[in-house]
Protein backbone atom coordinates (compact mmCIF):
# COMPACT_ATOMS: atom_id res chain seq x y z
CA UNK A 1 0.00 0.00 0.00
CA UNK A 2 1.38 3.50 -0.86
CA UNK A 3 0.93 6.49 0.71
CA UNK A 4 1.44 10.36 -0.40
CA UNK A 5 4.20 12.09 2.03
CA UNK A 6 2.75 15.49 3.78
CA UNK A 7 5.82 16.61 3.57
CA UNK A 8 7.96 16.09 0.61
CA UNK A 9 4.70 14.30 -1.73
CA UNK A 10 6.26 11.10 -2.46
CA UNK A 11 4.49 8.30 -2.69
CA UNK A 12 5.97 5.63 -0.46
CA UNK A 13 5.81 2.60 1.53
CA UNK A 14 7.77 3.38 4.89
CA UNK A 15 5.68 5.76 5.92
CA UNK A 16 4.13 6.37 9.83
CA UNK A 17 0.40 7.97 10.24
CA UNK A 18 -0.64 9.47 13.14
CA UNK A 19 -3.96 12.10 13.93
CA UNK A 20 -2.79 15.31 14.27
CA UNK A 21 -2.28 16.92 17.31
CA UNK A 22 -5.22 19.66 16.87
CA UNK A 23 -7.92 18.22 14.77
CA UNK A 24 -6.91 14.40 14.76
CA UNK A 25 -7.13 14.11 10.78
CA UNK A 26 -4.53 11.58 9.60
CA UNK A 27 -1.01 12.80 8.66
CA UNK A 28 1.50 10.64 6.67
CA UNK A 29 5.33 11.31 6.64
CA UNK A 30 7.60 9.33 4.93
CA UNK A 31 11.00 7.73 6.48
CA UNK A 32 13.19 9.79 4.78
CA UNK A 33 11.32 13.39 6.62
CA UNK A 34 10.69 11.89 9.74
CA UNK A 35 14.67 11.18 10.07
CA UNK A 36 15.22 14.79 8.62
CA UNK A 37 12.60 16.41 10.77
CA UNK A 38 11.34 18.06 7.46
CA UNK A 39 9.00 20.24 8.28
CA UNK A 40 4.80 19.23 7.38
CA UNK A 41 1.88 21.42 7.95
CA UNK A 42 -1.83 19.81 7.93
CA UNK A 43 -4.87 21.53 6.40
CA UNK A 44 -5.95 22.62 9.94
CA UNK A 45 -2.88 25.09 10.17
CA UNK A 46 -1.19 22.59 12.79
CA UNK A 47 2.82 23.38 11.16
CA UNK A 48 4.85 20.21 13.24
CA UNK A 49 8.16 19.03 12.41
Amino acid sequence: MLKRCISCGRNTKDFAEFPCPDCAEKVVRCHYCRENRNKYSCACGFAGP
